[in-house]
Formats: structure tokens, sequence, C-alpha cells
């Protein structure tokens, strides 16, 4: 017998926004460090170039740490603490994470049709996993 945990729609509310970082307002000014660690604590951050104030991963940084240096995004890429890869979407991604992704792109060189056709394959094959 299995046990339930059962909260508020509003919990649940809350519960998510402190995940992702958008509860509570910065208590300092942001540092380069938090930037990395923002990406850490989402997983992803989603590289889209449509833009009408700015770009949008600056956005979401901004969203998350206040006021803070864009450049710096640039700077972690550029020595190496993020990469980008096609996650859901284009992302950065944390440097660590690199051993995570690289079986899915060796495999989806390997496969016909490449990545879509793959990644499909192994979500049917690995249902326990997802």
């Amino acid at each position: 017998m299995g046990s339930e945990l059962t909260i508020s729609l509003p919990a649940a509310r809350l519960l998510l926004l402190n995940a992702q970082g958008l509860l509570l307002r910065p208590a300092r000014a942001a540092r380069k460090a938090e930037v990395l660690a923002a990406i850490r604590r989402m997983g992803a951050l989603q590289i889209d170039t449509i833009h009408v104030v700015a770009r949008s991963p600056y956005l979401t940084l901004f969203s998350r740490l206040g006021a803070y240096e864009p450049r710096w995004l640039n700077e972690l890429h550029a020595a190496g603490a993020l990469f980008e890869y096609w996650a859901h979407a284009a992302c950065f991604l944390p440097a660590e994470d690199w051993p995570l992704y690289r079986g899915l792109m060796l495999a989806a060189q390997r496969e016909r049709g490449g990545y879509w056709p793959f990644i499909l394959s192994w979500l049917e094959q690995h249902p326990e996993t997802v």
C-alpha cells in the first residue's frame, strides 16, 4: 500500500514558484556565480532569439536574479561552465550535465532520422525512467 501526499492548489503553486526561484525577491545584487546557480536550478535555460525587450534567456535570468550583467551568461559559456544543446529546445545547460546528454548525442548520430525519432523511441522503451 503506497502513501499519497495531497496538497492544496495554492500550496502547489507556491511550491512550483519556489522551485523555479521565482517566489522571493533577491536579497542583494546578483553575482556572476548566481547566473550559473540559477541555470543549474532550472536544469536548462532556453535560448530564444525572438525578442521585443531583450532575448529570452536574459529575461528569464532577470526574473530570478534581478539586475545582473548579461555578459556573465556569455562569459560562463565561453569559460566552459555551460554548453549548448537541444534539450526540449535549444538550451544552455550546465557543463556537469554533459555526460547525461553525450549518450543521446552519439545515439542520435547513429540513428536514421536524427534526434527526435531516437528520443521518441527511447521514451517508449523506458517508461519507468520517464
